[in-house]
């Protein structure tokens, strides 16, 4: 065994050499650069500028598995803009307000989500940057999912939960995030999405689209037996199988968009005004006594068709895609949401005790039907998901790439560059909320760790003076997630279906504090998330469950 004398001799002499040395040093700065994938110009941006090769920021964000730890760290040491690197890719996170209004308004701006397993297994189709694609997609996303659509829904959407919740209640426990994700596929693929799907077996198609959708928001590592590579084998195998399926659909459309003279917004017309007349056709079926026909075809699913026609991506292949990019839409926010919500109301049973007592006012008003009027009759229900999504958003925020320079806290950012606002940031410095105080590793009311019952306060959002000003949650602006209408229709129907018979308490209090994957969803560490489903001894009626 060498003597610790003579290597540190031997290392000396090679440093000697000025050439190794040089050669050493250039090294280094080839690997700092590298590591932090910027050069030249780059290093008068706001940092931090060094970061882990490929995996980034997540390696910090792995030791303490707190978001808005790490967000609220970044903004005491370089203010409203700085980088930061997840998933493979860099972006500058900034908080200040004014800036931020024309990036979200798409002024010099362009909505995009740039992560790279994302684009590989979503496709590019430019629902959220064209403007030409954007404005007739996301009419005809506003009429499937709110107002008279979000209505029709109402009873699919509700059957889908009660047979679920019906499932829980046998067993007496449910594993959320397990459960969550299975409802939300059910709802996407049964419901919102209207997948109709004539030879294919529906269970095989909900396994493959687990599989697919287990690798969007991964590193895109392509080795076996990763998440990534999983998705993009079942993303072949889910378009070979649906092409046959889509063949009506798409020539339907084709036809429609050549009768539009290929026009993005007359096809969208066209859709409406079918959708209209199918409504008419229902209303005077039930004037005269008849059956009803069935809720308009109008989905998530044709909205994205229509998408994909204006921009040009006509072909049969691409149809497939349409319904992987509906299913997802429908189904990775509800899952999200549900889970984090249901895990906080566990962990809170004074907020579940008011859920109750609303319930049983709603009831006395309204009956015990879960209708429009008896859910739009319960701001504190609501209050507690707005609360729930305030602490733990379940979107990772939003990205935008500048076509123009963008002066925020103090910096100008060149047009190129990627604008990232983030919701646990911009909440930890919501006005309303926060005292200015950066003492602290996270303000007291985002610190649910340290503090639940004082930061999750469901109150604050009835109370004008209390009402926290920053909400980006589902995002803003132009790009506001059209869903958001249907995501609170899902959690008033499943909560209340819940508390009205049972009390949730979580066999690990300590679940979401003990979450390792929080970015860009928290995800617990499996086993963990069961939660226990205990009988009230006065319970309340729930339509659907015995």
């Amino acid at each position: 065994m060498l003597e610790p004398e003579l290597i540190v001799a031997g290392i000396r002499g090679l440093l000697a050499d000025p050439r190794v040395a040089a050669t050493l040093i250039a090294g280094l700065v080839v690997l700092a650069l590298w590591a932090s994938g910027i050069v030249g110009s780059k290093f008068h941006l706001p940092g931090p500028h060094i970061t882990w090769p490929f995996l980034g920021d997540a390696v910090e964000l792995g030791i303490t598995s707190d978001l808005s730890r790490l967000m609220f760290s970044r903004y005491k040491k370089y203010g409203k803009v700085f980088r930061l690197s997840m998933l493979g890719h860099t972006a500058f996170v900034v908080s200040d307000e004014v800036a931020l209004r024309s990036v979200l308004s798409d002024d010099g701006a362009i909505a995009t989500i740039p992560f790279r397993a994302f684009n590989d297994l979503m496709g590019e189709y430019g629902t959220q940057s064209i403007k030409e694609i954007h404005g007739p997609w996301r009419k005809l996303i506003l009429a499937a999912v709110s107002g008279r659509g979000l209505n029709e829904l109402l009873p699919g959407v509700a059957g889908v939960m009660a047979r679920h919740v019906a499932d829980w209640a046998k067993a007496g426990r449910v594993e959320l995030f397990q459960a969550a994700h299975a409802m939300g596929l059910d709802l996407s693929t049964d419901v919102i999405a209207n997948v109709h799907l004539k030879a294919l077996d529906r269970g095989w198609f909900k396994q493959q689209m687990r599989t697919f959708t287990a690798g969007i928001w991964g590193l895109p590592v392509r080795l076996p037996g990763s998440d990534y590579n999983a998705a993009l084998a079942a993303k072949e195998r889910l378009i070979t199988a649906l092409m046959p399926e889509m063949q009506e659909a798409h020539a339907s459309m084709l036809k429609r968009w050549e009768a539009g003279g290929r026009s993005g917004p007359a096809l969208a017309a066209a859709l409406l005004e079918e959708q209209e007349r199918q409504r008419e056709a229902a209303r005077e079926a039930e004037a005269k006594g008849g059956k009803a026909p069935p809720p308009p075809d109008l989905s998530i699913k044709e909205a994205m068709l229509t998408a994909y026609f204006i921009g040009g991506h006509t072909a049969l292949r691409d149809a497939p895609m349409t319904i992987l990019n509906a299913v997802v839409a429908a189904a990775d926010t509800t899952r999200f949401s549900l889970f984090t919500f249901w895990a906080m109301v566990a962990m809170s049973p004074r907020v579940q005790e008011e859920i109750f007592a609303e319930q049983q006012r709603v009831i006395a008003a309204h009956g015990p039907e879960l209708t429009p009027a008896a859910l739009a009759a319960m701001p504190y229900l609501e209050a507690s998901f707005k609360e729930a999504m305030r602490l733990l958003p379940s979107g990772g925020g939003a990205v935008r790439h500048l076509t123009k320079d963008l002066k925020a806290g103090g910096v100008t950012l060149p047009a190129g560059e990627w604008v990232w606002y983030h919701p646990h940031l911009m909440h930890c410095l919501d006005p309303v909320c926060w005292d200015g105080n950066t003492a602290v590793d996270v303000p007291p009311h985002m610190d649910w760790r340290n503090n639940f019952e004082a930061a999750f306060r469901p109150e604050r959002w009835l109370s004008e003076e209390t009402r926290p000003k920053y909400y980006f949650t589902f995002g803003s602006g132009t790009h506001l997630c059209a869903g958001v209408h249907l995501v609170y229709l899902e959690v008033k129907l499943v909560m209340a279906m819940l508390v009205r018979r049972f009390r949730l308490a979580l066999k690990a209090p300590d679940m979401l504090a003990r979450c390792t994957r929080v970015f860009p969803f928290v995800q617990p560490v499996p086993g963990s998330d069961v939660a226990e489903l205990r009988p009230r001894e006065e319970p309340l009626p729930v339509p659907g469950l015995l």
